[in-house]
């Protein structure tokens, strides 16, 4: 029987096409590759496991369980007009909230300090 990792990549949680495509951008200035998908269901496959989880302000909202993971992280477009993203970020524990496009490089050096600890 084959083992289970003992870990994933982070992976991103979002619906929005803009975001979608900025986190495209993080991945490859990152130079590393992360889930990717529109649904919070599928996000908490083997969240235990994952060194970063971030979630988009589109569904941020929709998060009634905690994650529990290596770290929360909600990326927000800087147009967004969501004021409650904040509150929602802050119920669920999310250790940052970034801004982009303005934070992909922010992103890109904290996923890559995270590749480097593994």
């Amino acid at each position: 029987m084959a083992s289970r990792p003992l870990w994933y990549p982070p992976v991103a949680i979002t619906a929005s096409t803009w975001l979608r495509q900025e986190i495209q951008q993080v991945q490859q200035h990152a130079g590393c590759d992360f889930d990717v998908t529109g649904s919070l269901p599928d996000g908490r496959k083997n969240a235990r496991h994952r060194p970063m989880i971030i979630i988009g302000t589109d569904l941020v909202g929709r998060v009634r369980k905690p994650f529990y993971c290596g770290g929360i992280v909600v990326v927000a477009a800087l147009t967004s007009d969501d004021r409650r993203a904040i509150d929602h970020a802050t119920r669920i524990n999310a250790a940052h909230i970034v801004a982009l496009p303005h934070g992909r490089q922010w992103l890109a050096e904290k996923l890559l300090q995270i590749m480097d600890s593994r």
